[in-house]
């Protein structure tokens, strides 16, 4: 009913993955859900309030439709392609076995900093003939262990006589790892070496108002609570019942008032710190890893009472640290620039054109663009993952020249408007150059794009940049990334 390769989880199997899990998580993922069994499990290991903090993302529309019935958040349709903020504290998954190796590898990749737990048909660990499970066995290897389950669906609700292998992998990322929450107490003189002090000062001419408007909005929310409860009482005198047709916080709190204001809290508090952070264009700083830290921290330090000197105090670390945040995302930047060259230490398949300790200065990306060679051939799409680090490279290239990023002509830009030049029916011999605010830009149908920087200077500030960034010990290398 479900397709070939829908085979549920027994219940048996669900616990041993679990026990993996530290018990300190809160925000987990299930791909390919399925029905939802694995995510029911967590719900039910957790407490009914973890299942706002439980996502799915499942392909059939039957399972889609069972899983929303189960209030489950869909937030996605396809795992392979699922560009998503991350902010999970674990993956829990069992994926189709006739490719689990790629959706285990996807979730290593799309995760920050967390577990994963995955089921896979045994022959994937224990044959590792690809390069995906030659990557794959490497990172096991080095992060994480496998226990061989045997034949445990033979018994199931969907029975298969594949033997399967419990993975577990444990990713920690300490590069990026600052503490926002510190409250720091006293005045500090600060040099604007990268900018944002503007808005911090109008931010703190505003402090009192901040909390004001926050204490206000909360205890006019508890009184709301109040009337809503006794509104309910009324409206059951005359068989009227609050159900799906209110918001979720208001059928919360017509059961049970101290849980209405625990869950609104959370929420406020963290919609408040948000608005704080978004106020000072904290973005500008980040690539899109350290957003999604940032998002998860935001989720994680929630709790810390919005008051104005917690607000200043972060500020003020914030400011103090800003330069030590932007050296940490020249240094992601780096990172997935040089994910391809062929010796890397993140055991990905690459490219001998980059270099290990710096950036060349032609930047090749193995899937930079898309060709649609049977739907009109034409250029039209990028890749989801390489969107981004070309909005990251031009966002840090920006600041590193002091260019407005804003006004800034993006790489995004430029290969979409050579695009819409070259238009359908693209044959071999095409005009295939352009060029944005920092690169000349070559790309080809097969997908590959080169990326040429133009200044040779900034090419060298870049390189230092993310030397400092990586914390790399000696003169030498920052010397041949020159």
């Amino acid at each position: 009913m479900f397709g070939t390769e829908f085979f549920p989880t027994p219940k048996s199997v669900i616990h041993k993955m679990l026990k993996k899990i530290s018990p300190d998580a809160s925000h987990f993922l299930e791909p390919s859900a399925g029905k939802g069994d694995i995510a029911e499990a967590i719900v039910e290991k957790k407490g009914r309030y973890t299942r706002d903090k439980v996502d799915c993302i499942e392909c059939a529309p039957e399972l889609v439709a069972v899983l929303m019935d189960k209030d489950f958040s869909v937030v996605g349709h396809d795992w392979l392609e699922y560009e998503g903020v991350c902010y999970y504290d674990a993956i829990v998954m069992n994926p189709p076995f006739s490719n689990g190796d790629d959706h285990l590898l996807k979730a290593w990749d799309f995760l920050h900093n967390g577990e994963i737990v995955c089921l896979l048909n045994e022959e994937t660990i224990k044959s590792p003939h690809t390069a995906a499970r030659k990557r794959l066995a490497a990172i096991i290897e080095k992060h994480g262990e496998v226990e061989f389950l045997g034949d445990v669906f033979s018994k199931a609700e969907r029975k298969t006589g594949v033997n399967v292998a419990m993975v577990y992998l444990k990713k920690e990322s300490q590069d990026d790892t600052i503490d926002l929450w510190a409250n720091v107490t006293a005045e500090k003189a600060v040099k604007d070496d990268i900018g944002g002090d503007a808005n911090m000062l109008a931010i703190r001419d505003n402090l009192g108002n901040m909390q004001h408007y926050y204490d206000k909005a909360n205890e006019h929310m508890h009184m709301a609570f109040q009337h809503i409860r006794k509104a309910g009482l009324y409206l059951s005198a005359n068989d009227i019942y609050i159900g799906q047709d209110y918001d979720k916080i208001l059928e919360l709190a017509y059961k049970n008032i101290n849980d209405a204001k625990a869950e609104f809290g959370r929420k406020h508090r963290r919609d408040a710190w948000m608005h704080v952070f978004n106020q000072m264009e904290f973005h500008r700083w980040l690539d899109k890893k350290q957003r999604e830290e940032f998002v998860r921290d935001i989720e994680r330090n929630g709790n810390i009472p919005f008051t104005k000197e917690n607000i200043k105090g972060t500020l003020e670390n914030v400011f103090l640290q800003r330069g030590q945040l932007f050296e940490q995302s020249v240094a992601n930047v780096f990172d997935e620039l040089t994910r391809y060259y062929k010796g890397n230490t993140n055991h990905t398949e690459g490219w001998k054109t980059n270099d290990s300790y710096k950036v060349n200065k032609k930047i090749v990306f193995p899937w930079g663009c898309k060709f649609e060679k049977d739907y009109g051939r034409k250029f039209c799409t990028y890749h989801g993952a390489n969107i981004d680090i070309y909005h990251d490279l031009d966002r840090v290239l920006c600041v590193l020249s002091g260019k407005n990023f804003k006004e800034c002509g993006t790489i995004a830009q430029a290969m979409r408007r050579k695009f819409e030049i070259l238009g359908r029916d693209v044959r071999q011999g095409f005009d295939n150059e352009t060029e944005s605010e920092f690169f000349h830009i070559k790309f080809w149908m097969k997908g590959t794009v080169h990326l040429t920087f133009k200044d040779k200077d900034l090419w060298a500030r870049f390189n230092i940049t993310a030397a400092k960034g990586k914390q790399w010990l000696g003169q030498q290398t920052q010397k041949e990334a020159a």
